[in-house]
């Protein structure tokens, strides 16, 4: 159907609002601060979505809004610019004005009210995909000509943006409606189709008047996706076996008097988890799977079990696991550049990543053995057909087991070499969280994959296989391959230097990040300085860098030695010595590299550089949990950590076990110094000199390429089951 049509139509039939949604106890309205935006979040029976502007304090400037809605990652990024460029311009959402709306042709979408305090013209506007959105945002201002929207039916007092997507059927509009008395009025001059030359749209204010408003609508013919809702996510009581910290945590979530269980409820749905908005409100595996290891002991068995179903569903042919799954327009898009068009809007799914394969049997293997909520259900679950594939779960778990077993074996038969580790795949710059080539300073054996994850995995599968969850046979072989990498992996990985050579590259690095030498009074410096390499090279040589994906190797893996918990203690100390600022955990610190590239490469600007993300310190902090349980079972969790057949020979190192309560007590004093940062996916900081104050740093205001921070990440809520032991939890 033609805009104009469509638009006369729309025009004719009334806003439905979604009265019934309205009235339900299903309904989120609540809003996030984060990185200098507003970002509010609807979600009824109807539609959800988020929408953003900037504060009302943010510097004035190019106004952006954006709304961002799960249904087909389908969305709106338009910016506002002053009229004048020499006055000042705020553009912003009228509170309590969000509602869902239904109209003509199955379009639903989200309905509000904005207001400007001064003329303004519309700047770039994309409409339809929030993957093209996010590519503009961080892509340097550019996009492609295929996501150019179309002018609809305007006037002084309606305007209408149109996308008509690429496979034809479906369609995405962004309306603006005003009236005599909103004190707005819009002079739009169309523009060139031909050339593609965009229309010119001011908004407009009468003489004297200081504010004006406009009525918005996004609206898409995307399928809504079923929402988990908050009583049927979380536990409603606590199991039998609870702690007081399981207890505590539980506290208003299930009922939706927790403003955090409604903000991890926004980003579940029946049929997937959602990995966090707005730039990332779609399936990722990673996300979801690391999202599920730290909130699962909160979780419904229904919850847990879509988490991992939609896992399965998305695993590809040789048993690798689907990193992202990209939908709607971006869908069509993609399969084209890919010489497939013939799959118009058919979802990609994506499988670069090296580490998604890895989280997935440690997971299956602590609900079904470790949670009340898995016991008994394996059976069940396994023998679900999977609908987005042939075969059972239990066929698609047994394609995982051998994937896995395949990629451990040439390390396991001979762990001499370092070129059988797992690599980066070929022709492939990233592999694991840090998802970048300089996320990993240029190497590609990831230390987290090789040393955590493929140890965990394979200990997974012995012990599935040994409680005949899984097929018996695999339990001698995954046994055998875990011992040796568990032995010999973390070893290629070693560093270690003397107390001279750590304070000269430490002063070098003072000097390189404007940093003050004062802070390097904080903590005596050891004889020598040890820790895991951040990653090896093409060649084994080790990247230098001090991080913090030792926390999956406490979460994950079992066997940990002496020598791997006395670096992850020593890791804990205050930054530039450790990664602990006043103000969180910092997940990478290239202060002691000998390649001194790596300072800026991985500096306070980079989006895996010496920033913090919120769900490293969480799965630090629970990793720690995890390991001091294994000693002491008063040690009280939220997690229900099974005590191991045999105590570890590490607990009887009285000064070893007193280091890690230091270091974990010191690991959540940072934690605490930005409590308003806990559930939001990541920020920097800043340092003044002259005065020895931090402050956060909104990571978008300083990234060379404007990489934002989301306003609610889901593996950053893995907070929600951790117990502060600073603050006497449990």
């Amino acid at each position: 159907m033609r805009p104009r049509i469509l638009a006369a139509c729309l025009a004719l039939l009334p806003s439905l609002p979604s009265s019934a949604g309205q009235n339900s106890s299903f309904t989120l309205d609540f809003q996030v601060q984060s990185g200098g935006n507003t970002n509010y979040f609807f979600r009824d029976d109807i539609a959800a979505a988020q929408i953003l502007f900037p504060n009302a304090t943010a510097d004035s400037g190019p106004q952006r809004f954006v709304a961002a809605l799960p249904a087909g990652n389908s969305g709106a990024l338009v910016y506002f610019i002053p009229r004048n460029a020499s006055t000042s311009l705020s553009v912003q959402a009228v509170n309590g004005s969000l509602t869902s709306t239904v109209q003509a042709f199955n379009n639903t979408g989200i309905s509000g009210q904005m207001s400007f305090d001064n003329n303004a013209s519309m700047g770039v506007a994309i409409i339809g995909a929030v993957r093209a959105m996010r590519d503009y945002v961080e892509g340097g201002g550019l996009t492609h000509e295929i996501f150019n929207y179309t002018l609809g039916d305007f006037n002084s007092s309606y305007l209408q943006l149109h996308r008509h997507n690429i496979n034809g059927t479906i369609t995405s509009d962004f309306i603006m409606q005003t009236n005599p008395n909103l004190n707005l009025s819009f002079s739009i001059t169309p523009g060139n189709n031909g050339t593609w030359t965009p229309p010119k749209i001011d908004f407009l204010l009468p003489v004297n008047a200081t504010t004006g408003y406009a009525n918005f609508t996004f609206l898409t013919n995307e399928s809504s996706l079923a929402p988990f809702n908050t009583q049927d996510l979380f536990l409603q009581s606590p199991p039998e076996e609870a702690s007081p910290a399981l207890i505590n945590a539980l506290a208003g979530l299930a009922n939706g008097t927790s403003s955090q269980g409604d903000q991890v409820s926004f980003l579940t749905y029946e049929n997937k988890f959602t990995a966090g908005g707005w730039r990332f409100l779609t399936y990722f595996g990673r996300d979801s799977l690391i999202a599920l290891r730290l909130l699962s002991p909160l979780l419904t068995s229904d919850a847990v079990e879509t988490a991992l179903g939609a896992v399965l569903e998305r695993m590809n042919s040789t048993g690798a696991l689907c990193h992202e799954e990209t939908i709607g327009d971006y869908a069509s898009f993609v399969n084209i550049g890919n010489n497939q068009s013939y799959l118009g809007a058919q979802p990609f799914y994506d499988y670069k990543m090296i580490d998604t394969d890895l989280y997935l049997l440690p997971i299956v293997s602590h609900y079904f053995l470790d949670l009340p909520q898995g016991h008994n259900r394996s059976s069940a679950f396994l023998a679900k057909n999977a609908t987005l594939q042939n075969g059972t779960y239990a066929e698609l778990l047994k394609r995982n087991i051998d994937y896995n077993l395949a990629r451990a074996q040439a390390f396991a038969h001979d762990p001499t070499r370092f070129d059988n580790l797992l690599r980066l795949r070929p022709g492939q710059p990233v592999g694991n969280w840090r998802d970048s080539n300089n996320g990993l300073g240029y190497g590609v054996y990831p230390y987290d994959v090789n040393a955590a994850l493929m140890p965990a995995a394979l200990r997974a599968i012995e012990a599935l296989s040994q409680q005949d969850i899984i097929d018996s046979k695999y339990r001698s072989q995954a046994s055998s391959f875990a011992d040796t990498w568990e032995t010999h992996a973390h070893n290629f990985f070693s560093i270690t230097l003397n107390e001279s050579a750590a304070s000269a590259r430490l002063n070098n690095f003072i000097d390189a990040a404007n940093l003050s030498v004062v802070l390097l009074n904080e903590t005596m410096l050891p004889k020598k300085t040890s820790f895991y390499a951040l990653s090896l090279k093409d060649d084994g040589n080790p990247v230098e860098v001090l991080h913090s994906d030792t926390g999956e190797t406490l979460l994950f893996a079992d066997n940990v030695t002496n020598d791997t918990l006395s670096r992850v203690a020593q890791s804990l100390q205050a930054y530039p010595q450790g990664l602990l600022t006043p103000l969180g955990m910092v997940v990478a610190n290239p202060a002691y590299d000998s390649n001194t590239s790596n300072i800026h490469t991985l500096d306070r600007t980079q989006y895996q550089g010496t920033v913090v993300w919120s769900w490293q310190q969480g799965m630090m902090a629970a990793g720690l949990d995890r390991q001091l349980a294994f000693c002491d079972a008063s040690n009280v969790t939220v997690d229900f950590i099974p005590s191991p057949s045999n105590t570890p020979a590490w607990c009887q190192d009285k000064q070893l076990v007193s280091d890690l309560q230091s270091a974990r007590t010191r690991l959540w004093n940072s934690i605490n110094g930005a409590p308003e940062e806990r559930f939001s996916e990541v920020w920097s900081y800043s340092y003044n000199v002259s005065t020895g104050q931090w402050g956060i740093a909104d990571l978008a205001s300083i990234s060379p390429d404007g990489t934002e921070s989301d306003a609610v990440q889901l593996w950053s809520f893995g907070f929600l089951a951790l117990a502060d032991p600073t603050a006497g939890s449990g």
